[in-house]
């Protein structure tokens, strides 16, 4: 499952805390993600495991717009950068941006939450679950 080594790699480079689906009720900050589909790959008649799944991914923070966009755009060079590398410890073939959206909410006290999100498109391949999911494993 690459939810687990996603999680990793986005708090790897935000130094944010991420949470699957929504950020939890006592927290309002961080990073939320979800996979919003994952259609294989048509690759003609010959069968294949890749995937091309659509991921969306969301900073929300306090007061900060300015770093909302530059962690959104860290994540995005990052990512993109892949080619037969690794998100986490997860192989991924190719990482590709996708739509951007931008969101502020007006709290008590003058402060604002800022929410700015994107999708990104990630090719890999599925793995079945008696399979190993660790690069170091893999490696010994």
């Amino acid at each position: 499952m690459i939810e687990n080594d996603i999680k990793s790699d986005l708090e790897r480079i935000t130094g944010l805390s991420a949470y699957y689906l929504a950020l939890p009720s006592n927290h309002l900050e961080g990073i939320v993600y979800q996979r919003i589909s994952d259609p294989k790959m048509f690759t003609g008649l010959a069968k294949s495991k890749l995937v091309q799944a659509r991921f969306q991914v969301t900073i929300q923070l306090i007061d900060d717009y300015k770093k909302a966009l530059l962690l959104i755009d860290k994540i995005r060079d990052e990512w993109e950068s892949i080619e037969h590398g690794y998100i986490g410890n997860y192989p991924v073939q190719n990482v590709e941006r996708s739509n951007l959206w931008q969101d502020m909410e007006e709290q008590t006290d003058n402060r604002k939450i800022y929410r700015v999100g994107r999708d990104f498109i990630l090719t890999y391949a599925e793995r079945m679950q008696n399979e190993k999911s660790s690069r170091s494993e893999r490696i010994k």
